[in-house]
């Protein structure tokens, strides 16, 4: 990745305080409907719609694992159990256990149930494709067709109920720029445009110091998750909060 989006990320992990991923039962696949793209959006939906995409469950097996060219000529690399470079790494996709979270996808814009359907009808598309130093040089031009899954802009853009996917450079134009991330509120976003955008869900303590959030993360989760952020922490890693325009209470 680029030097600024490496360090993106890696100041955004600085901020979190708390994550939850544990290893799941073996249980169905199953998938919530999402609303499609609206004039607005309330709070409510906005959340109920992330939540839709970080607790999803399904499972993938080895055919929806690519480390290679796509029939595109395009690179993939699912960010499956194979690839961790980190010892005890809790985030990557199986192929022999129950999955929670859409993985992410480079470029990627899929709902929930919409994904579900690719992996279950499509024999050459593969689940998920984790970004590198080639996918930001090229931009669009390195979006598979042959992945499923959603990037971080793709999720809040459907929490959004937008018509199209949004980068990280084109969201803050949709919005209002908050004076204080103690004026947030549930379907807001902390962003860095051209790095990064993450949902705020809730405030974790009285003080609004910390919290909850939602975002299809890079490194090292490659996939939508919840999680509890220290908001000054972002803050000084060069996030600055947003309201969507269309945002309704």
């Amino acid at each position: 990745m680029k030097r600024s989006f490496l360090a993106g990320w890696f100041c955004c992990m600085a901020a979190v305080c708390a994550v939850s991923c544990s290893r799941m039962p073996d249980v169905p696949a199953r998938a919530e409907a999402i609303p499609g793209p609206a004039h607005s959006v309330r709070q409510g939906e906005a959340v109920k719609t992330a939540l839709a995409y970080t607790r999803m469950v399904w499972h993938g097996d080895s055919r929806h694992v690519l480390h290679g060219k796509d029939p595109d000529g395009l690179r993939v690399d699912t960010p499956d159990a194979g690839v961790a470079w980190r010892k005890g790494d809790a985030f990557w996709w199986r192929t022999d256990a129950a999955n929670k979270g859409m993985p992410y996808k480079w470029g990627g814009f899929d709902t929930p149930r919409g994904y579900l359907r690719r992996l279950q009808e499509d024999a050459f598309v593969v689940a998920g494709d984790y970004s590198s130093e080639e996918k930001v040089r090229l931009n669009d031009d390195a979006v598979s067709r042959y992945a499923a899954g959603v990037d971080c802009s793709g999720f809040v853009s459907r929490c959004w109920r937008l018509e199209k996917p949004y980068s990280t450079r084109e969201l803050a134009a949709l919005c209002r720029p908050l004076t204080s991330v103690k004026e947030m509120q549930p379907g807001d976003i902390m962003l860095r445009e051209g790095v990064h955008v993450v949902m705020f869900l809730g405030w974790h303590d009285a003080e609004k110091k910390y919290f909850h959030a939602a975002e299809a993360g890079g490194i090292p989760q490659w996939k939508c998750y919840e999680t509890i952020y220290l908001a000054e922490g972002l803050k000084e890693c060069g996030y600055a909060p947003y309201r969507y325009r269309k945002m309704k209470p």
